[in-house]
């Protein structure tokens, strides 16, 4: 009697567990690949929960999500762009896959799309694909429909580009606003369909990218996970652009400041100033005022207009190594995200010396560069800033959360982000100001410039991270110690500073 007691009470029990899973549907699968093989060229940087992971190819940016494109499916390694809204694969017969002049300017294709493979293609409209970045890098060919998978996530019939001609040796997976894509008319992009097609409750994503050295970081579309950041995560508005509309992750930078060693704190910025959170841009690019007082300050050398680059002395490394950028969104109250020197010093000269760079005379010898350059048009914070923050983008409700990132994290605590919750009032581990765009950082027609409830509701789309041969010891959290660079990785990044392009980023116009 007893056993069938516990027989039945285990049945019961089952009965209710599975109940409940069914009510409150929680999908977390993790996915995980390695980073492309494939050379990229010295010249140019090209620049879910379901669970991705995103790798960390190039030196300062160039994370690779894996996906599937069509039936059969097709693997291809698209780099995750938070500064553009298309999806795009190569042609399997692009002319950048088919020149092998082009391929030693642009690089090897790494992994390509053959639409005559998939029984569920079709054409939307022929030749009306073209997209431009702001460093003159793009592609174009047709608008198609094929079914898409990424990180155990199935999208059926998601529009997207197939390039036929590029100077991108890489498709881009863009998740920025739909208004943003570069078709002439709008059309519901991969944000879109992750909501239309219940895989998320709202149209919203958080960005992990860990730091310089780690091979890996993490998207969580759909949900925010709090071992990945310290703190408080607190949310800043995004701002329309001038027109009133929302197409970029713009958002309002009221003050940089460099905390010495010593604690002394010195603010380079005098005005609010509007930036674009950009995953797909290496470095960190801020207006030329601010950026001069700065490299004043560091007595950094900028030769942006011959070598593309900033040249800063690398004994900041060794002896400032507690230095920080420190920026802030939104005044007073605002998130703040602490940026290590190392993370902004980038030891990588070297490599490019190794690889044609011809390095000017400089009033010292220990050479670096550095991660943030001047602008006069458009104001991004790339990887060299990312890396360090913790981003919840909520496209839906229009904000986006920032913390600062808990690096080489190897816990994982995942809330979903509902209709009802936004982005919750969350704690990781241990007034608005508004701005106005700037108009060149903005898409125009006819280009591409166009409290968790976890478990209710629709599932979110999660992520692990793995963790990295050169990461810190010890628990989930905390400060690290920089290895010495690996120069394997660090000069598959490139020369781009040869033709100015380092970094320039994949935001579209």
């Amino acid at each position: 009697m007893g056993i069938l007691s516990a027989l039945l009470a285990a049945s019961l029990a089952a009965v209710v567990a599975t109940a409940a899973a069914t009510e409150n549907p929680q999908r977390v699968i993790p996915v995980s690949f390695s980073k492309p093989k494939g050379a990229l060229p010295a010249l140019h940087k090209r620049a879910g929960t379901y669970s991705q992971e995103l790798n960390n190819n190039l030196t300062g940016g160039g994370y690779y999500a894996q996906v599937t494109v069509g039936t059969p499916p097709q693997t291809v390694d698209l780099i995750v762009d938070t500064g553009s809204s298309d999806v795009w694969v190569l042609d399997s017969d692009a002319n950048l896959c088919k020149s092998m002049s082009m391929q030693n300017y642009y690089g090897y294709c790494l992994s390509t799309y053959d639409p005559s493979k998939s029984s569920t293609y079709s054409v939307v409209s022929d030749n009306t694909f073209t997209i431009q970045y702001v460093d003159g890098s793009g592609a174009e060919g047709d608008y198609i429909k094929d079914n898409f998978s990424i990180g155990g996530a199935d999208i059926e019939a998601l529009q997207m580009g197939l390039a036929e001609n590029s100077t991108i040796n890489s498709g881009l997976l863009g998740i920025g606003f739909a208004a943003n894509v570069a078709a002439r008319t709008p059309y519901p992009n991969i944000m879109n369909l992750f909501q239309d097609q219940g895989l998320i409750a709202i149209q919203a994503y958080s960005l992990y990218l860990d730091d310089l050295y780690a091979e890996t970081g993490t998207i969580l579309f759909g949900g925010l996970d709090t071992a990945k950041f310290i703190g408080e995560l607190k949310t800043v508005d995004i701002q329309p652009d001038r027109y009133g509309n929302y197409s970029s992750f713009t958002v309002a930078l009221t003050s940089l400041s460099v905390i010495a060693d010593n604690g002394t704190a010195s603010n380079y910025s005098r005005t609010a100033v509007p930036v674009i959170l950009d995953s797909g841009t290496t470095l960190t690019y801020v207006p030329e005022s601010m950026a001069n007082r700065i490299f004043r300050a560091f007595d950094a050398i900028d030769d942006t207009s011959g070598t593309g680059l900033v040249f800063i002395n690398c004994d900041y490394l060794s002896d400032n190594k507690n230095l920080t950028f420190d920026f802030q969104f939104g005044g007073d109250d605002g998130p703040v995200v602490r940026v290590p020197i190392d993370e902004m010093v980038l030891n990588n000269v070297n490599g490019y010396v190794e690889l044609g760079l011809d390095v000017p005379s400089l009033p010292f010898d220990n050479v670096c560069s550095f991660g943030l350059q001047p602008s006069s048009d458009y104001y991004l914070l790339g990887d060299t800033f990312l890396r360090s923050a913790y981003v919840v983008y909520d496209l839906t409700n229009k904000q986006i959360g920032l913390a600062q990132a808990n690096l080489n994290s190897t816990e994982s605590n995942i809330l979903e982000i509902t209709q009802e919750s936004g982005i919750p009032d969350a704690s990781g581990v241990a007034s608005q100001v508004s701005v106005q765009q700037t108009a060149t950082g903005l898409p125009g027609p006819g280009g591409s410039t166009g409290t968790g409830n976890v478990g209710s509701g629709s599932p979110t789309i999660t992520v692990t991270s793995t963790s990295t041969s050169s990461g810190q010891s010890g628990e989930n959290s905390g400060a690290r110690s920089a290895p010495p660079p690996n120069w394997e990785v660090l000069v598959v990044a490139g020369v781009a500073g040869l033709f100015g392009l380092m970094g320039v980023g994949l935001v579209v116009f």
